[in-house]
This record gives C-alpha cells, sequence and structure tokens, in this order.
C-alpha cells in the first residue's frame, strides 16, 4: 500500500494598513496575509497544521512575519480594501495637482518636461 502525503500552504489577504516597512523603511500600503498550511492526503487537503500572519511591503516586495503578540494590534488597525482605496483617493485629492502649460496632461512636481508633449516646464 503507498500512501501519498506532504503540505501546501495557502495565503489569504485579511486587509491593509499603511505603515512604515521594517524593510526599505519607507511608509507605504502593507498587505496583511495569514499563511494556512494544509496536510494532504492523495492530494486532497484535509486540516490545517500551521498558521502564520505575514505583513507585505508594496515597495520592496518583502514579507515580514507578524509576531503572535502584535497579531492583535494589527488586526484592530486592518482596513479593507473598498475603505483602503476610499482613503487613497481622498490622499490624492489632497496632493496639489500639476498641469502642462502647452497640452494641460497631468504631471508629477520637480519634472523638467512634459511626457506627454515634451514641453520645457522649467
Amino acid at each position: 500500500m503507498i500512501v501519498l502525503f506532504g503540505n501546501k500552504a495557502y495565503f489569504d489577504i485579511l486587509g491593509y494598513m499603511v505603515t512604515t516597512c521594517p524593510g526599505c523603511k519607507t511608509t507605504s500600503v502593507m498587505t496583511v496575509e495569514q499563511q494556512r498550511k494544509k496536510l494532504t492526503v492523495y492530494f486532497i487537503p484535509t486540516f490545517d497544521f500551521s498558521r502564520k500572519q505575514y505583513m507585505y511591503c508594496g515597495h520592496c516586495h518583502e514579507r515580514f512575519e507578524i509576531d503572535k503578540s502584535l497579531q492583535s494590534t494589527v488586526k484592530a488597525r486592518l482596513l479593507s480594501k473598498k475603505q483602503m482605496e476610499k482613503l487613497m483617493v481622498e490622499l490624492e485629492m489632497e496632493k496639489p495637482r500639476y498641469e502642462c502649460a502647452n497640452c494641460e496632461s497631468r504631471i508629477e512636481a520637480g519634472m523638467k518636461f512634459c511626457p506627454q508633449c515634451g514641453n520645457n516646464l522649467g
């Protein structure tokens, strides 16, 4: 009799939060994920035998494990995808807007030339 068994990791997104990344030290949106490892028998997932939570930095693409003592604090700060999108829109509206005098396309602060028409902005 041959028994095939192993494990597989599943990642569930729990939410999002804006915080400083421990790796790149930038303040950005961090995705909070939970990893569940399931025992598989004959390629059928049976039960979880491990759960860990991670924060994923969208800027430097590093993943950091959340200590069990901090998981409740992180959970209290989580935002849903809809809440995060609303916050991003609000922050975008607070930024000063710059437009090219020639073609009126949106430009970032500090640019020397318009990326659309090449107009000298300096």
